[in-house]
């Protein structure tokens, strides 16, 4: 057996490197091939664009002088100076030929002479003067640059061939003659203009090479005008004819191969349309590939290293991968695999036969777990989750009845735990308790899987009904059903909300939050609630407004310390809620409202209230069950509370002096009085309890006591039936109509209209 394991151990090295170690080394070879390969296509691209741009610069310099000579020459003054003899007589004329020929000089061209000739008159003008030209003269002159096939020639010379007398001519040992024959539209030249630039200045015009390039100029006849680093190709710029060969003369650029003197260069050209000037750019290949051999270097070691790193994790990794196998074999037989032949496979494979005989077993221990699984799959259906494509799928595996005329969801919540039986964290296992009997309650036929899902036991109803009235009556028979067994057995009432009725599973989502929905409205309708999703009034025809009033009534209430009016006004303010057809989600927004702002009021009475004392109370009433439940809570661990501790608080602190003068006006409201009469009851100037008032309430004292009485007027005009004018009477108006000008300037209308809108809503 050791020899056995051993040669599968080594093979499964074997293949483990094999498996690493080949795609290494075919990855790094490409990535060097073609990093290669792209740097000297990048270098070769370079040296384009390099001969290029020293083509471009040196034309653009010779294009100038050209342009600039022809121009000059083209001008009438000129050609009349070339017909006119220049003794000294003409010596103005000679003066401004002269100006006008340094101007020429003075160009950024490297220009070091200008010579004008007439042939005709005899004379040469340079740098250097007046020449007048013998017959010897004129005839070598004449022989040396008329006989040129061109009105324009550029024309390679050493200094010492040039044939004008007088030249300047030592700054180098070459120069570019720019040659033009005089007039340049005439067929019977007289004169010619000669323009003398060094060919050691072009090199200055070349951009300077680095150590790895060099630049060359050869003109049409191949001779040597101008190069950047005599070191390539020698000092005295010798060209073999066989490099003139490989320049394929018909294509204006290219590049080739080239060895010259040992060396083995890339050589890239490009030929001058304008005077059929050649530019060659030398490249050491040797420097080329300087730097995709250190690419070479660098991917042999990265090679390397991976090459090394597979190697160990191959090794590493093959024990890893044979010790389960191991492992696995002795598990199996123990006592015997140490002295067992047989390969360890054998006995895995033995150990699987038997592992299968025993079926039966393990399908019925994963049938108890069925029921999970079916219960993920309602949780999943119920938010969404499940595709179409899954639930036929789901149906047939779970054995859930594949067909049905209706299909409506029950969300169920229990109302209010019983103190005495059962403890507020028992809550998820009443649900659970309630989930496993509505298993019992309603036939699996007639359902799917209940689940509960955070604080809802919900579940899927399906019914075979074509008739609404049989739908109707199943739908309330198993809902009465619920809510009795639950009664009967956990002493528990419930709440349930029902969906609209569909007719595809994939609609389980939307009837699951319709019914959620329906259970919202449960805070209103009280206990033991059955609310259908279908007969919610969500048009928001009718929207109640803010019971501002009450508010303020309870607030002055706390403030006064009257637990007594605090509990009526909240009555008021539950019963208001109750009476209206609010919306549940305006309803949240009302009951919001009112508990932030009695927090605020909390706060600014620097009150604290146990129950009360963060701004995440505010929202505690959503989790009771019903608004009487949450008046109790308002009354019993709020208001109570917070008055308690504001009179507690006045004990060892006087009473603000607005409050005193609050209560005056709440208990005098209905008589004559003023500030000047509360300041004498108080004891205070007029003046200060002003200021004083105005700082705590935000309100004058005039503004306060014509609120508070129109607040009484309103109060009077919804629940007595007091005439308008008894009321402005009682409210100390000199008539009845300065008080419907202060109510319809408050409220925006009459009392009158005031009294018939709340009547109209009532009804």
């Amino acid at each position: 057996m050791k020899k056995l394991s051993t040669k599968h151990y080594f093979k499964l090295i074997a293949f483990l490197i094999i498996l690493s170690t080949v795609p290494v080394i075919i990855t790094g070879s490409l990535s060097y091939w073609q990093s290669s390969k792209a740097i000297i296509d990048y270098s070769n691209d370079e040296k384009k664009q390099n001969i290029f741009q020293i083509k471009t610069n040196i034309e653009q310099a010779l294009r100038y002088v050209d342009l600039s000579t022809t121009y000059f020459v083209r001008s009438t003054q000129t050609k009349q100076f070339l017909n006119e003899n220049m003794n000294a007589l003409a010596f103005e004329d000679f003066h401004k030929l002269r100006r006008d020929l340094n101007h020429l000089q003075t160009l950024e061209t490297g220009i070091e002479d200008i010579v004008f000739v007439s042939f005709k008159e005899d004379w040469l003008i340079n740098n250097n003067g007046l020449v007048n030209l013998d017959a010897k003269t004129n005839e070598q002159i004449h022989e040396g640059y008329m006989n040129t096939p061109k009105k324009t020639s550029w024309i390679l010379e050493k200094s010492s061939d040039i044939q004008f007398p007088n030249a300047t001519k030592n700054s180098c040992s070459h120069y570019i003659n720019l040659v033009k024959k005089l007039p340049i539209l005439s067929s019977d030249p007289t004169g010619i203009i000669s323009v003398l630039i060094p060919a050691c200045e072009l090199t200055e015009i070349m951009a300077e090479s680095n150590d790895s390039e060099s630049f060359l100029i050869l003109d049409e006849n191949n001779q040597t005008i101008s190069q950047s680093n005599p070191s390539y190709i020698g000092e005295d710029g010798y060209i073999p004819t066989s490099l003139f060969n490989k320049i394929d003369r018909e294509a204006t650029k290219g590049q080739f191969n080239y060895t010259f003197n040992g060396t083995e260069f890339k050589i890239s050209y490009e030929t001058s349309l304008y005077n059929n000037w050649t530019y060659l750019s030398f490249v050491k290949l040797s420097d080329l590939h300087v730097k995709s051999s250190s690419i070479g270097w660098i991917t042999l070691l990265i090679i390397s290293i991976l090459l090394i790193i597979s190697v160990i994790f191959a090794v590493i990794g093959s024990k890893v991968l044979y010790k389960p196998i191991k492992r696995l074999k002795n598990a199996i037989n123990p006592t015997t695999a140490a002295s067992s032949n047989r390969n360890e496979f054998e006995l895995i494979e033995t150990h699987i036969e038997s592992l299968l005989s025993q079926n039966n077993q393990l399908e019925q221990r994963v049938q108890n777990q069925v029921t999970q699984l079916k219960q993920l799959f309602m949780m999943r259906l119920l938010q969404g989750k499940v595709s179409e494509s899954e639930l036929h799928t789901k149906i047939k595996n779970f054995h859930y009845v594949e067909s049905w005329s209706w299909l409506t969801v029950f969300s169920l919540k229990v109302d209010a735990i019983d103190q005495n039986k059962f403890n507020k964290n028992d809550q998820d296992l009443i649900l659970f308790a309630i989930n496993n009997l509505m298993e019992d309650i309603i036939p699996s036929e007639q359902r799917f899987t209940p689940v509960v899902l955070n604080d809802t036991q919900t579940t899927i109803l399906i019914t075979d009904c074509e008739k609404d009235s049989d739908y109707t009556h199943l739908i309330n028979q198993q809902v009465e059903l619920i809510q009795q067994k639950v009664k009967e057995l956990l002493h528990l009432s419930v709440s349930i909300g029902i969906s609209l009725r569909y007719v595809n599973l994939c609609d389980s989502n939307k009837a699951f939050k319709e019914s959620k929905e329906a259970l919202k409205y449960r805070l209103k309708m009280g206990e033991s609630s059955i609310i259908y999703y279908k007969n919610l009034n969500r048009r928001y025809s009718s929207i109640a407004p803010y019971p501002v009033a009450i508010k303020n009534q309870i607030f002055d209430a706390i403030k006064l310390s009257e637990k007594g009016q605090a509990t009526e006004e909240i009555d008021k303010f539950f019963d208001y809620i109750d009476q209206h057809d609010i919306h549940h989600q305006q309803l949240e927004i009302i009951l919001s409202r009112f508990f932030y702002e009695l927090f605020e009021l909390k706060e600014l009475l620097g009150i604290s209230v146990e129950d009360f004392d963060s701004t995440e109370m505010i929202t505690h009433y959503q989790n009771l069950h019903s608004l009487e439940e949450m008046k109790e809570w308002v009354v019993h661990r709020i208001v109570q509370p917070l008055i308690t501790n504001l009179d507690a608080k006045d004990e060892s602190k006087n009473k603000r002096i607005s409050d005193k003068m609050i209560r005056i006006i709440h208990e005098n409201f209905n008589k004559d009085i003023s500030l000047d009469i509360i300041a004498a009851e108080l004891h205070y100037n007029p003046n200060y309890l002003s200021s004083i008032f105005q700082k705590e309430t935000k309100f004058s004292f005039s503004e306060y006591l014509l609120r508070y009485r129109l607040n009484k007027a309103k109060d009077w005009l919804t629940t007595t039936d007091k005439s308008v004018k008894d009321i402005a009477e009682e409210l100390q108006y000199n008539n009845s109509q300065n008080f419907i000008r202060s109510f319809r300037k408050m409220e925006g209308i009459t009392p009158g209209k005031y009294r018939l809108r709340y009547k109209s809503k009532e009804a």
